[in-house]
């Protein structure tokens, strides 16, 4: 439910005090969690922020909805939990996901065995087009996918988990902290991903724009597979940055961000309703897991 979320982030920003910080935590744009809060207004029919200084902050309106917007939070969250005790969930469902995503929805599935211990979740890989034709054929019950907002051919079961922006990718041996990321493109070999890929698209676009001509050695269609290159110095290359994945902690990468793009690889939870109480049991463990 699009209302929840925008609870959950209104929480989120009186939590960690900031937009900035909340759209980290709901894995959203800031650009979203302002948009989430002018319809937060338009509902509540008031103002509840102040936006006088140079940050947002709660005002007096704001403040006196939290706890209301607690209550509302946790009396959803217990009413899917009441509903599944009551409901005894049992049964298989099948959950897909691209193969960049899957580590995080299966270490949240292993997290629904005890409360669930019925409640059978299989998990299967493979490409976005090809999970959201299985979604649609009826094969797979849900799935985690890419994809983009404008999409128009999406029913209204899906909804946006979080969103990835590109960063560049070097092995720390030939990438200095005060080198740009226009001139390790310019020097370094580059190891492309998949051009006709929609990430590929964007990559090829990002580097007219930057009026870099780089110097490829091969191309692949896994992030983790161009990872690994990077990190045996075979190259650098502009990939989705993972949330789930540790880059930021490995001693042979270093994660450059590229200023002054705006597009985002964005992650979203797709399905067809065929088993939605099972489904929503994943998916909200999913939103939860995304919350902490």
């Amino acid at each position: 439910m699009s209302e929840i979320r925008m609870l959950r982030t209104f929480l989120a920003i009186e939590k960690h005090g900031t937009m900035a910080a909340a759209a980290e935590r709901m894995a959203l744009t800031h650009a979203a969690v302002g948009a989430q809060m002018r319809t937060l207004e338009r509902v509540c029919q008031r103002q509840l922020f102040d936006r006088s200084g140079r940050s947002i902050q709660l005002n007096d309106a704001g403040r006196s909805i939290l706890e209301e917007a607690r209550a509302v939070v946790a009396a959803y969250d217990s009413l899917v939990r009441g509903v599944a005790d009551r409901s005894t969930i049992e049964g298989t469902i099948t959950i897909g996901s691209t193969v960049s995503s899957m580590g995080f929805l299966a270490a949240n599935v292993i997290r629904l065995k005890t409360p669930y211990p019925g409640l059978n979740v299989r998990l299967t890989h493979g490409s976005s087009p090809e999970l959201e034709r299985q979604v649609r054929t009826g094969e797979i019950d849900a799935a985690v996918i890419i994809s983009e907002p404008r999409t128009t051919h999406m029913p209204e079961l899906w909804e946006r988990l979080y969103d990835e922006p590109l960063v560049l990718l070097a092995n720390p041996a030939v990438a200095p902290a005060d080198a740009s990321v226009a001139a390790l493109l310019k020097r370094l070999p580059f190891i492309g991903f998949e051009a006709a890929s929609l990430t590929g698209r964007h990559v090829t676009s990002l580097l007219r724009r930057l009026r870099v001509e780089v110097s490829p050695v091969l191309e692949m269609n896994s992030i983790a597979a161009i990872a690994d290159l990077v990190r045996q110095n075979v190259g650098i290359s502009i990939v989705p940055h993972l949330r789930h994945a540790a880059w930021g902690d490995d001693p042979l990468l270093v994660v450059k961000p590229i200023h002054g793009i705006t597009w985002r690889r964005h992650i979203g939870w797709y399905e067809f309703g065929r088993q939605p109480l099972a489904t929503a049991i994943v998916k909200n463990q999913l939103l939860a897991a995304l919350a902490e």
